[in-house]
């Protein structure tokens, strides 16, 4: 019995170790396929060979998704040509942000590769949340009218870079109030594509840019002829209003 009982420890050790070699063997494939991915993303390379797992998946589904925005660079170009204060972002109607300019760091802090991917409500303020929605949804709006294609409405979003101009981490952000212009638009694969024999769906999402209002007390240069600057309380009751 003694004999059986060793026979079967050594079989079930060498079982064992099959099942690391095989976990190892896929663990060594599946780095390499990261690596690989990650290096195709349109990132430099400084950048992409220091992303996680988790980040190279999110990058790699927003470009995926922003194929079908290559058909309609005009749109886009000229939203550039308006964007030298502001940024550019494009959002599905699920609030998935699947692309923003680079210079997104210089007014909100936070990069191009941090909120790619990411949903719009993690990084906005909650009580914007309803107005958001209504803005990256077609159809219809609350009240039964035909919604327009076009998109103005203002928004805050979480800023990491203070008023003297320090970076501060994700959880000491202030808020920055974004007037957010653009319009809302169905991209379809061009030609149509079929995966697993199912047609690509059009891909729904609002094209914005984004720019920062600034604060009050930021405003160095004199407002126009069309401006005026007024202070208020809590209530919303006026405590000063230039004379214009």
């Amino acid at each position: 019995s003694c004999g059986v009982v060793v026979i079967y420890r050594s079989s079930s050790e060498r079982r064992k170790e099959k099942s690391r070699d095989a976990a190892r063997c896929r663990r060594s494939k599946e780095t390499e396929v990261f690596y690989e991915l990650a290096h195709q993303l349109p990132l430099p390379h400084s950048v992409s060979s220091h992303l996680d797992k988790a980040s190279i998946m999110r990058l790699a589904i927003s470009f995926l998704r922003t194929r079908k925005l290559n058909d309609d660079d005009g749109q886009m170009d000229s939203l550039y040509l308006k964007s030298l204060e502001g940024f550019i972002t494009v959002v599905t109607s699920d609030g998935d942000m699947i692309f923003l300019s680079e210079n997104i760091n210089k007014f909100m802090g936070l990069t191009q590769v941090e909120l790619t991917g990411h949903s719009i409500f993690d990084f906005t303020h909650p009580c914007d949340h309803e107005e958001i929605r209504e803005n990256l949804r077609s159809g219809f709006g609350k009240k039964g009218k035909e919604l327009s294609s076009e998109r103005d409405f203002f928004m805050r979003m979480k800023c990491t870079v203070t008023n003297r101009g320090r970076t501060v981490n994700l959880k000491s952000a202030s808020w920055k109030v974004l007037h957010c212009t653009g319009h809302l638009q169905m991209y379809n694969s061009c030609p149509p594509r079929v995966l697993c024999g199912f047609k690509e769906p059009p891909l729904t999402c609002a094209v914005l840019m984004c720019e920062p209002i600034p604060h009050p007390s930021t405003i160095d240069t004199p407002l126009d002829s069309r401006s005026f600057l007024s202070r208020h309380s809590m209530d919303m009751k006026f405590a000063y209003c230039e004379e214009k």
